[in-house]
């Protein structure tokens, strides 16, 4: 073994520019693990610009879906979604940028710089380089892609847009949030369908409380109407049909069930160590207690019938958290109005918590929100935070009578007075994936 040269320490700590210096020693000793706590919330959705426009919809207020205006829905089963008004937080965006960005990265870049209004951290507050970004997203600028293979297609190659083309992956908007507040620290984008968000969001508090970084902007963004996306999901029956009465077209667990509405938008959350929070006098929404995931490994649309795969994740997320599954009062659920994932939703809650699933509130947002994909679960945790802050449940909208395969202690019809010590949001997708993460009272 190569001895060390006693001078390599020295030399690294005088290595760099701006007065850039590493202490290898520093490196050497392993830091404490340190509590995750969400200071800062950022929506924009149809339901709204900023979490009290959505707080009050997911409480008391009604869908706001549309017919598409995305593209002509004419001939498609569903022509029914939820919808952006992008006139909304144009003062949000350099209008220069916007030209040259997804649509994904725009919305991204809206729900990013809410959350950090909502911090209270203006621009030079935080160091750069413990500074980073996670994002979550199932499709990223998807929506942009398609539209310039369609102008490829019928105007030729000189005429597509090389900025959209570029940009159109799912890393996209997590680079133009990092670019456009400076984020210069670890940096990670997402991928796995619906639980993309949440688990962007278990990603980066890991992150955080290892001292890997200090702040991490994290969520998820979705732009999901689309002509392909709409004819693929009709074909396997999982979209709406509802026409006429659109508000209740979204049924999450109801018996009338019969498909989702897809729904833009994003979620961002501002993650910092409790001690950080402590030191500037932030507000502290929840407390981040853990992150897990697992997969039922039955192909791309099979499900375990018997939700073991999920059912253990989630004991060993409670036991890692120290705690005992009558400690969980609250779920927020991923239920969003298909009858395949509602009943799932209720099979792995049933076999993670047995007799005790009859004791826990379970509701989803999805009922006015409609689902945002892969930034569903960004969502649903801004929604349980403030659940825990203001000791409400929202209530699962347009759920009147349970599915005979959806029974647990639904909450429905109005909001539930809850002292919530412990809430866990579940998100589950395509290929048998389950994703859950854990919120705690801030203490």
């Amino acid at each position: 073994m190569a001895r060390a040269d006693p001078g390599q320490a020295s030399r690294l700590r005088d290595r760099g520019k701006d007065g850039w210096s590493y202490d290898l020693r520093r490196a050497m000793t392993k830091p404490q693990m340190r509590q995750v706590v969400i200071t800062g919330i950022g929506v924009v959705s149809p339901l709204g610009i900023g979490w009290k426009d959505h707080w009050g919809s997911w409480l008391t207020g009604s869908a706001r879906f549309s017919r598409v205006t995305r593209f002509d829905p004419t001939g498609y089963p569903c022509q029914i979604a939820g919808q952006v008004d992008d006139n909304s937080y144009q003062e949000l965006i350099d209008p220069r940028k916007a030209r040259t960005i997804s649509h994904a990265s725009k919305l991204a870049l809206v729900a990013a710089e809410l959350a950090l209004r909502d911090a209270r951290l203006p621009a030079g507050h935080y160091a750069p380089h413990d500074f980073g970004v996670s994002v979550g997203t199932a499709l990223g600028g998807w929506a942009d892609g398609e539209r310039q293979i369609g102008i490829m297609l019928e105007r030729g190659a000189r005429r597509a847009n090389p900025f959209l083309v570029n940009g159109s992956g799912p890393h996209g908007p997590g680079l133009e949030v990092a670019s456009a507040f400076g984020a210069r620290g670890q940096h990670l984008t997402v991928s796995c369908g619906c639980p993309s968000s949440l688990l962007a969001i278990g990603q980066a508090r890991s992150l955080i409380s290892s001292g890997s970084l200090d702040i991490c902007l994290a969520g998820g963004t979705e732009s999901p109407v689309t002509p392909s996306m709409f004819a693929a999901l009709s074909r396997t029956n999982e979209l709406s049909t509802e026409t006429d009465d659109l508000d209740s077209a979204s049924r999450p667990f109801d018996r009338r069930h019969n498909g989702m509405v897809l729904s833009e938008g994003s979620c961002f959350l501002v993650l910092e160590s409790m001690e950080g929070a402590q030191e500037r006098g932030a507000t502290v929404y929840a407390r981040i207690d853990g992150c897990i995931s697992s997969c039922d490994g039955q192909g791309m649309y099979n499900v375990d019938p018997s939700g073991e795969a999920g059912a253990r994740a989630i004991h060993r997320l409670i036991q890692q958290a120290a705690l005992s599954v009558d400690a969980i009062d609250y779920v927020c659920a991923h239920a969003n109005s298909t009858p395949v994932f509602d009943r799932k939703e209720t099979v792995v809650l049933g076999a993670a918590f047995g007799e005790f699933a009859a004791r826990i509130a379970v509701s989803s947002i999805k009922g006015v929100q409609g689902h945002s994909s892969g930034a569903s679960g960004a969502f649903q945790i801004a929604a349980s935070a403030l659940s825990i802050q203001h000791k409400l449940v929202p209530p699962t909208r347009n759920l009147e009578e349970p599915a005979a395969d959806c029974l647990l202690r639904h909450v429905s019809a109005e909001p539930y007075g809850l002292d919530i010590r412990n809430a866990l949001v579940t998100s589950y997708g395509y290929g048998g994936l389950n994703a859950f993460l854990l919120l705690g009272q801030p203490t």
